[in-house]
């Protein structure tokens, strides 16, 4: 057998050698937008304000924001920030883009902003990112977990229905690898009950449903610009909304808010005013400023790339992609497939280390549900007595293996994700990465054969 058609997990060559480019995708734009902030030495433009008009400037649009002297405005962040907001809420068309240092930060302020508290219940995915979880956790509300639906590995709007109890007060929906859940059934669920819709667009900046950018459809959206987004800044997030008593509170968490309220304030304007330094930098907005610009062409190749992807290895009998419906528009930022190991004999964790092998970066989902997460299933989050879940007429919902099938189902044996879709990959990249499950699907012979098969650790 020759070395070309030796798998390379077998001493074989492997299909590439040249590493995948790094997700950042920078230019001379980037370093002029950093250099402005540099030659002006400002790297923060946060500070508190004794301004007798705080409250109609936390209420203010980020397009009469940015138009503003920083000296009046320095409650709401530094000029590059506040532009950044406001090319951010253009290109949403929202009236309100207030940013944060994470994601994560800016989940937790919407949450608090709606008024949500110690012992209401959010119901959400069990499949994302440990920060969906514990991003409700930080006003000491309990999140709710359940499963997911085959068309687009979202929230299932039958589990959510099932899960609504009195306690509950909003639904987490998370757009996950740049698909996007069924909003029309949850937002028919969320009116019915009378529950706030707040949009995880961690993975999904620019798709569309319906013509609507994900984020922009229920009370507020979240997006994030870490180091693997779509665009990146390093870390940081955003949140969108219409509402301007969300974004005036989410203005105030985010910069330590109880510096701004008054004794004429009533008590329901303090809820949830407990002040955080979530503030981004004015070098992290630069790189959000330029990064912006390039959104367009970043989807553009990541839509591309997963397409030809998609038809290549579509063609594998044993691989499934979901059907995209003709009223999304998504903006890949993984490219999710089904493997069906009982038809080859290979489980998926073979076929995944054999593939990297290969030089591909291929994964599992997440290495974790978060449903099974010890901080949940042990109830064990602030302090040793179990708050918030033992908090007075609080409970422990069901966590564990088990309670999420369809999920743990497709994460244990089915699910590979495909991560390098990003610019400055070209097709040729894609070539490689289709050479590559050609190859190990042709050879899926020398991982079952006794003579052939290593201990693959």
């Amino acid at each position: 057998m020759s070395a070309s058609h030796q798998l390379a997990i077998l001493g074989g060559s492997p299909v590439r050698r040249t590493p995948f480019p790094a997700v950042a995708c920078l230019d001379e734009d980037e370093e002029r937008e950093i250099t402005k902030v540099l030659r002006s030495r400002l790297l923060s433009g946060f500070f508190g304000s004794t301004n007798p008009n705080i409250q109609a400037q936390l209420a203010m649009t980020s397009a009469e924001v940015i138009r503003a002297n920083l000296g009046d405005y320095s409650f709401l962040g530094g000029r590059t920030v506040r532009q950044f907001e406001a090319d951010f809420a253009a290109f949403a068309g929202m009236p309100f883009a207030v940013s944060n240092h994470s994601a994560t930060g800016a989940l937790s302020t919407a949450l608090a902003a709606f008024g949500v508290g110690p012992g209401d219940e959010v119901i959400t995915t069990c499949m994302s990112f440990t920060a969906t979880g514990t991003s409700i956790l930080a006003f000491n509300s309990i999140p709710v977990f359940v499963d997911v639906s085959p068309e687009a590995y979202c929230l299932d709007p039958r589990a959510v229905e099932r899960a609504i109890t009195p306690a509950t007060k909003a639904i987490m929906v998370v757009h996950l690898y740049g698909l996007a859940a069924n909003m029309d059934a949850i937002l028919d669920i969320a009116a019915r009950h009378r529950l706030i819709v707040i949009e995880d667009c961690a993975q999904a900046i620019g798709t569309r449903y319906r013509g609507r950018l994900v984020g922009t459809i229920g009370d507020a959206g979240v997006f994030s610009f870490n180091h693997q987004k779509n665009i990146t800044t390093g870390e940081g997030g955003m949140l969108v909304t219409r509402r301007p008593e969300v974004a005036a509170h989410a203005r105030l968490t985010r910069n330590h808010g109880e510096v701004v309220p008054t004794d004429e304030w009533s008590d329901s304007s303090l809820i949830n005013v407990i002040g955080f330094n979530m503030r981004m930098t004015e070098l992290t907005a630069a790189l959000g400023v330029a990064q912006l610009r390039k959104l367009a062409e970043n989807n553009r190749v990541r839509n591309e790339n997963a397409a030809f992807l998609r038809d290549r290895l579509g063609r594998i009998p044993s691989l499934a992609f979901q059907e995209i419906p003709e009223h999304l528009e998504p903006c890949i930022h993984v490219l999710a497939a089904e493997y069906d190991a009982q038809s080859t004999g290979v489980s998926r964790d073979d076929l995944v280390r054999a593939l990297s092998a290969e030089g591909i970066p291929v994964g599992c989902g997440y290495p974790r549900l978060m449903h099974t997460h010890p901080l949940f299933t042990r109830g064990i989050a602030y302090g040793r007595d179990g708050y918030p879940f033992t908090a007075p007429g609080a409970r422990r919902p069901a966590y564990g293996a088990g309670t999420c099938p369809y999920a743990e189902q497709i994460t244990r044996e089915r699910l590979i994700t495909l991560p390098a879709l990003h610019r400055p990959c070209t097709l040729s990249d894609m070539e490689s990465v289709a050479q590559a499950f050609e190859k190990v699907f042709a050879n899926l012979d020398q991982l079952t054969t006794g003579r052939a098969a290593p201990v693959l650790a």
